[in-house]
């Protein structure tokens, strides 16, 4: 299990500012907002250890410019036991894709107007719901094949920069590669996919 890191204040705005001010600060995941009650939210985040330790002093930070008396308390468990999954819920990032597929369909004939049998194709939109976490280049080639590249970069713009750095990697015919693909931001990597599948397709 990633670290996790913790910030409780008093009151719902001071904890989105302060979750807000996590996530902006440096590279990790929103686990949870808890109600513990008493006008009390606890916001916990995780990710790597410095990531968790920096992100923990940015919401800190943020909480203490709107009030200092409405930060409760903060703390980041480097290592925490397994056991302790359980007790924090995981809300992986996801995303709707939709998939267009071409279905055909039988119609009947009608008696009174004579008509011979006709097959209709039918254009069905299936809306799905996919972890962000599970994108690979299968998944992505699938979404570009069925629902096209406008659709495919609407899922990417929702990916962390990390993840887009991996993805890239499955990728021995795009335009970057090894250290340059770690260095990459996330407007280059955007790019250099983009040119891959309007090349390909």
């Amino acid at each position: 299990m990633q670290a996790l890191g913790l910030i409780e204040t008093r009151g719902l705005i001071v904890a989105v500012e302060s979750a807000d001010a996590m996530l902006k600060a440096a590279d990790v995941t929103l686990l949870e907002k808890t109600y513990v009650g008493g006008g009390l939210v606890s916001i916990t985040v995780t990710g790597e250890v410095a990531a968790v330790t920096a992100a923990v002093d940015a919401g800190v930070a943020a909480a203490r410019l709107i009030n200092r008396e409405l930060l409760i308390s903060q703390h980041v468990i480097p290592r925490p036991h397994e056991e302790l999954s359980g007790l924090v819920v995981s809300t992986k990032p996801r995303v709707k894709v939709k998939l267009q597929t071409n279905e055909s369909m039988k119609i009947e004939p009608d008696a009174k107007a004579n008509v011979e049998k006709a097959e209709v194709e039918e254009k069905r939109t299936i809306s799905l719901e996919m972890d962000l976490d599970v994108m690979n280049k299968n998944t992505l080639d699938l979404i570009v094949l069925e629902s096209g590249l406008d659709e495919a970069f609407e899922v990417l713009n929702n990916l962390k920069v990390t993840k887009l750095r991996n993805l890239a990697r499955e990728y021995k015919e795009i335009g970057i590669a090894g250290r340059k693909i770690s260095k990459a931001d996330k407007k280059t990597l955007l790019a250099e996919l983009k040119k891959y599948y309007t090349i390909t397709k």
